[in-house]
C-alpha cells in the first residue's frame, strides 16, 4: 500500500544548562494481556487505571495495551542535549516472547486524552524490544532496556511544534496471560503480564537549532501476501514531499522479524535493502548476536534457549532476534534532500513467509538528528569471491572505518566448537582457506571490530559448494595430467573437449590460465598448486600439482 505523508517543520531550541539527572516517567506500572479484549460488559481491572500517574490514559485494544502520559512543560525544560532512555521490565503472568517498547506521540495541544488510531497524532517509535520468557516466581524476575535518543531533545524543544502538540510518552507492553494461567505458579484467573518503569536520563545544554521532523510510520507491518507495495514482494515504499531543501537528512529505521510457525520468517535471516529514489543507500541483515547473554532473564521453559548453552553459530546462523534483548535503532544518512517528491524503499526480496504467516513491523521517520548512539557498522556485500579445490576465498564491504574483522569457518549445521575456526583479520577484508576438507560443505559468517569492546552484528551465513578435489569428476571425464610433480611442463589430455586451463596458488591467487593442453610452469617458484579444468559442457574439475 502506498503511502503519501507529509509533515515538515523547523523551529528554535530554548537554551537551559544543567546536570545529569533522571525523569520518572513511568514507575510500577501494571500491563495487561494484549489478547484480553475489552468486549460488552468486561472491564480492566481497578489497578489499571489506580497503578498509573495521575493525567495518564491507558489505550488497550486487541493485540496492545498501552500506558500514556503527557511530559510537563517543567519535564520538557530539564531535557538537555544527551538523553537515554532505561526502561526495566518486571515479569507478571506472561510466558512468551513479545514486542515492547515506547514510542513518542504528537497530541493536539491541550488534550486530556486521545485515541490510539487518531487521524491528527502523530506518533515515532523511539524504542523496541523483546520480553524474555520470564517467570515472576524466579530469582531473576527483571530486565533492563536502554536506548540513546538524543535526538529527542530537538523535537521536545521545537517552539514550531510544541506550540501546536502536546508531547506524550507512549509504553507498551505486548503479552500473553492464557498460557500462564496454568503454566506460571499463582497466575491463575490473571491477566497482568509485565509491570514496567520508564525514566530519561538527561543532561548537555539544549541549544538553537533548526529542527526538520517527518513522522512516516509506526509498526507498518511488511509481508508478501497482504502487507505489501507491490504485489508478491516484500516492498514497503513510501512516498513524501519537501517544500523546501533539507540538509544531513536521517533516516531512522526500526524492523524486527515476526512469525514463529514453521520455516516462518522469525527464524530465517534475511537480507534488507532500503532505496531513496529508487537509490541503494543501506542494506542490512537483522540478529546475528549471541543470544546466550541474555539467558538468564528467560527463566520459564521455553523453545529457544533449552536446558543447555548453545554455541555462537547455533545462534547467529537464525536468530533475528534475543528474547530479554533491545532491537536497534538504525539510522540511515540520506544526505541532503532536494525540494519535491521523494521516495524511501525497503524491500527484502529473499524473504517467503512459509504457509502466509509472518510480518515485519516498520518504523520510519526523517530527522535531521542522530539518536546519538555509536554504532559500529555492520560489513555488506559478504560473498565468496572465489572457490576451487579445497580453497575458498571470501571477502566483504566495510561500512565504517574498521580495520579489523573476525571470520568463522565451519562445517554446515554441525554446530559444535570442533568445527568453527575463528580468524582474526586486518587491514584487508577479505580471507581464504586452502584446507577444506573434501565432501564437506561450509558456511562462513564476518563481524567489524570497531574498538576492543564494539564490535557488529554477524553478517551471514554464507556457503561453499561441496568440496571437491576433483577425482570423482577426472575419473568421469578420463582426465590425465603428467607429469606430475613436474619439473617444467605439464600435460593435460582429457576424453571431453577442455576450454580452459587455470593454476591458483595455495592463497587463491590466480597465476595463469590458457587454453593449451600444455602448461608451462617453469617461472613459477617451487610448492604445491591448483589446477582448475572448465569442459566444454560447463561442468569443472580440480586437480592438485606439484612443482620441483
Amino acid at each position: 500500500m502506498k503511502k503519501k505523508l507529509f509533515f515538515a517543520v523547523a523551529g528554535l531550541f530554548s537554551s537551559s544548562l544543567f546536570l545529569a539527572q533522571n525523569m520518572t516517567v513511568f514507575n510500577d506500572v501494571p500491563f495487561y494481556s494484549m489478547y484480553h479484549y475489552l468486549g460488552a460488559g468486561e472491564t480492566m481491572p481497578a489497578e489499571a487505571y489506580s497503578q498509573i500517574p495521575a493525567g495518564a490514559i491507558r489505550l488497550h485494544a486487541y493485540e496492545q495495551d498501552i500506558i500514556s502520559r503527557k511530559l510537563t512543560d517543567a519535564e520538557i525544560a530539564t531535557i538537555g542535549s544527551s538523553v537515554t532512555m532505561n526502561i526495566t521490565l518486571k515479569a507478571a503472568c506472561d510466558n512468551y516472547d513479545r514486542i515492547a517498547g515506547v514510542n513518542l506521540v504528537l497530541v493536539p495541544k491541550g488534550s486530556a486524552s486521545y485515541t490510539f488510531n487518531q487521524a491528527n497524532i502523530k506518533r515515532i517509535e523511539l524504542g523496541r524490544f523483546i520480553t524474555p520468557f520470564m517467570n515472576k516466581n524466579a530469582t531473576i524476575k527483571e530486565v533492563p532496556y536502554s536506548f540513546k535518543v538524543d535526538h529527542i531533545s530537538n523535537i521536545l524543544h521545537d517552539f514550531s511544534l510544541s506550540s501546536l502538540y502536546d508531547f506524550w510518552i507512549e509504553s507498551r507492553a505486548d503479552g500473553y496471560s492464557a498460557a500462564a494461567n496454568t503454566q506460571v505458579a499463582g497466575c491463575a484467573d490473571r491477566t497482568d503480564v509485565f509491570r514496567g518503569n520508564l525514566e530519561f536520563v538527561t543532561s548537555g545544554t539544549a541549544t538553537p537549532a533548526q529542527n526538520f521532523f517527518l513522522p512516516i510510520s509506526y509498526r507498518d507491518n511488511l509481508n508478501n501476501y497482504n502487507a505489501t507495495d507491490v504485489m508478491g514482494q516484500t516492498t514497503r515504499i513510501v512516498t513524501f514531499i519537501l517544500d523546501q531543501p533539507v540538509e544531513n537528512v536521517i533516516l531512522h529505521l526500526t524492523s524486527s522479524n515476526h512469525g514463529s510457525n514453521s520455516a516462518g520468517e522469525e527464524y530465517v535471516r534475511r537480507v534488507h535493502y532500503v532505496y531513496l529514489d529508487n537509490q541503494l543507500v543501506h542494506e542490512y541483515e537483522p540478529g546475528g548476536k549471541n543470544c546466550e547473554a541474555y539467558r538468564p532473564y528467560n527463566t520459564q521453559s521455553n523453545g529457544i534457549y533449552g536446558t543447555a548453552p548453545k554455541t555462537l553459530r547455533a545462534w547467529i546462523s537464525w536468530n533475528n532476534w534475543c528474547p530479554g534483548d533491545a532491537i536497534p535503532n538504525r539510522e540511515v544518512s540520506l544526505g541532503n534532500l532536494s525540494a519535491g517528491t521523494h521516495t524511501i524503499k525497503l524491500d527484502v526480496p529473499d524473504a517467503r513467509f512459509a504457509a502466509g504467516q509472518g510480518y515485519f513491523p516498520i518504523s520510519m521517520y526523517l530527522q535531521n538528528s542522530t539518536s546519538g548512539q555509536i554504532i559500529c557498522a555492520e560489513p555488506s556485500n559478504f560473498k565468496i569471491t572465489n572457490q576451487f579445490g579445497p580453497t575458498v576465498n571470501i571477502g566483504w564491504k566495510e561500512n565504517g572505518n574498521s580495520s579489523q574483522w573476525e571470520t568463522i569457518w565451519s562445517r554446515k549445521s554441525v554446530y559444535t566448537p570442533l568445527y568453527e575456526d575463528i580468524h582474526q583479520i586486518q587491514n584487508t577484508p577479505v580471507d581464504s582457506r586452502n584446507d577444506l576438507t573434501t565432501n564437506w560443505l561450509y558456511e562462513m559468517y564476518v563481524k567489524s571490530k570497531c574498538t576492543s569492546e564494539l564490535n557488529s552484528i554477524w553478517r551471514g551465513p554464507i556457503f561453499s559448494t561441496v568440496i571437491r578435489l576433483g577425482t570423482d569428476e577426472t575419473s568421469r571425464k578420463k582426465v590425465s595430467v603428467y607429469p606430475n610433480p613436474t619439473k617444467d611442463f605439464v600435460n593435460i589430455t582429457a576424453s571431453s573437449e577442455v576450454n580452459k586451463l587455470t593454476i591458483f596458488g595455495t592463497d587463491g591467487k590466480q597465476l595463469l590460465d590458457t587454453a593449451s593442453s600444455k602448461i608451462d610452469l617453469t617461472q613459477l617458484p617451487t610448492g604445491v598448486y591448483m589446477m582448475k579444468i572448465d569442459f566444454a559442457d560447463g561442468t569443472s574439475s580440480f586437480q592438485k600439482m606439484m612443482k620441483q
